[in-house]
């Protein structure tokens, strides 16, 4: 298990995204990095490593359709960077 995942495990992010990364009330992690992510405002952006690192830092930045607000949490940018590349790491 990486530190990314586990950090992403006892944080309790896998409780929305899935144990393996696969979604549930959250959206789905696998194959997300490199992916066009459409947002709630209509838009489309890459989830490229800043949007996922922002995304994480800060939630409610850019929302996406269908899925409630992520909660915030308290991880650090160490922390973040570990998950990012956990969730990098998760293909389709």
């Amino acid at each position: 298990m990486t530190a990314g995942e586990e950090l992403a495990r006892s944080s309790g992010c896998t409780a929305c995204h899935g144990s393996n990364g696969e979604g549930g009330v959250g959206p789905s992690w696998r194959g997300l990095a490199g992916s066009d992510v459409k947002l709630k405002d209509g838009s489309t952006v890459v989830a490229d490593d800043a949007y996922i690192t922002e995304s994480i830092a800060d939630p409610s930045a850019k929302a996406r359709p269908g899925y409630g607000a992520m909660p915030p949490n308290s991880l650090n940018d160490a922390e973040i960077a570990q998950i990012v590349e956990f969730i990098k790491s998760l293909e389709k």
